[in-house]
């Protein structure tokens, strides 16, 4: 006889560290069964869903095809966790209120991957953890850096560590320069390379505008190139190879044919020329908590092989973004960006974009057409995600090395 699948929820485990959860009926449904979750008060009920229960006000629903592809080991892009398939199927597979879907997007995905692992067993052990740092002082230095953007003084923390040729490096959207800090700790890195990073104003430990609370934060193109030139001119770094991630890589993929003679390279990391579907209004909405959902809404982006600490310690990096920040950036990204890229040139500079298989926000597709577009090299990452020298650096640095040492090369010639 079929186990009944609530059987195998604990609802402990799904709620632990999720915030107070308020009252709404969820359903679950994987190929033809189907479970029930009413949360009343916070408190969580879980049960095979039969005739007699209340009509609920989400079902996530995936038919036996998308269930299949969801429980391959390793799964297809776009099948990594509830939130990447509901991605992946525009939206298909969620019926019901969108505002509770996304206030409970968390436990959904808890939800279904519990399924899963009744289903199939445990996914395959992830990647290595990068080695421990050593005990002591980081070899991060830090500071912060007041520059002219736009005739507006913009405060702005900025992270460096090395000696050698410098890499400039861009983060990505709603996140700070913290996601580079294993490359910015990496002795054999830095004995050949200085990598410099910075957090964008807003973001991580760099200054908003006072008025904050009262603007509505939007990136734009013009900005962004403006603040990435006033960063390099104040801190006098000449030619440096440019290496952005997300809305990084596509600012890279802009600078390399608007301001290309400014860089000896650009390394473009999951960046296409812009994405419409990755501005939504839940990133940024009064009924929700957005540290929470962010972390469900960019979780599905991270390879499922991807070691546990690096992934968690993404994902912490977008729990604490400021309010409207990601959305904002993905404004860009989403929006602004492609009114830009229409009649971009060819690169004036070495680039080269790189594409982790597991990324569904600029996927290879999007980043095969950048390249040939703008005449650069395509880099396929087998296995990585959308943040690669985060969530995998050990993997990541395979990778990337190479690339850097060419372009360093190049530049010497």
């Amino acid at each position: 006889m079929t186990q009944p699948l609530s059987a195998a929820l604990d609802e402990r485990h799904l709620t632990a560290g999720l915030p107070a959860l308020g009252s709404c009926t969820l359903r679950v449904t994987v190929a033809d069964r189907s479970v029930t979750v009413v949360v009343t008060d916070g408190q969580v009920t879980i049960r095979d869903t039969d005739d007699g229960d209340p009509e609920p006000d989400v079902t996530f629903a995936l038919k036996r095809a998308d269930w299949e592809s969801f429980c391959q080991n390793p799964p297809p892009r776009g099948y990594t966790t509830a939130q990447a398939v509901r991605a992946t199927l525009n939206g298909a597979c969620v019926h019901g209120d969108g505002e509770i879907w996304a206030r409970y997007a968390g436990l959904v995905d808890r939800l279904v991957e519990a399924l899963r692992t009744d289903a199939v067993g445990p996914r395959p052990d992830r990647n290595a953890a990068p080695p421990a740092p050593a005990l002591g002082r980081s070899p991060i230095e830090a500071g912060y850096l007041n520059v002219d953007v736009d005739g507006e003084t913009r405060r702005i923390f900025v992270e460096s560590s090395g000696s050698g040729q410098v890499v400039l490096c861009l983060h990505t959207a709603g996140a700070d320069s913290r996601q580079f800090r294993h490359l910015m700790e990496d002795e054999g890195l830095i004995s050949r390379y200085r990598f410099v990073a910075f957090d964008m104003p807003w973001h991580g430990r760099s200054d908003p505008p006072d008025d904050w609370s009262t603007q509505t934060y939007r990136l734009d193109t013009r900005t962004y190139a403006a603040t990435i030139l006033a960063v390099m001119d104040a801190l006098e770094l000449e030619r440096p190879i440019l290496l952005g991630c997300s809305m990084g890589g596509s600012i890279g993929l802009y600078m390399s044919a608007r301001y290309g003679d400014r860089f000896s390279g650009v390394c473009a990391l999951e960046g296409g020329l812009g994405n419409p579907s990755r501005f939504v209004p839940w990133t940024n909405h009064i009924g929700l908590d957005h540290s929470q959902f962010l972390t469900s809404w960019v979780g599905g982006l991270i390879a499922p092989n991807s070691p546990t600490g690096p992934r968690n310690q993404t994902l912490w990096g977008y729990a604490q973004g400021g309010p409207g920040v990601y959305q904002g950036d993905t404004y860009f990204y989403s929006r602004d960006l492609p009114e830009h890229t229409a009649d971009l040139p060819k690169a004036t500079c070495s680039l080269w974009v790189f594409s982790g298989e597991y990324d569904y926000s600029a996927t290879t597709e999007m980043s095969r057409e950048a390249a040939e577009r703008l005449g650069g090299e395509l880099v396929v990452m087998k296995g990585s995600g959308h943040f690669p020298m985060s969530e995998d650096p050990a993997v990541f640095r395979g990778y990337v090395v190479p690339v850097l040492d060419e372009i360093t090369a190049a530049s010497k010639a």
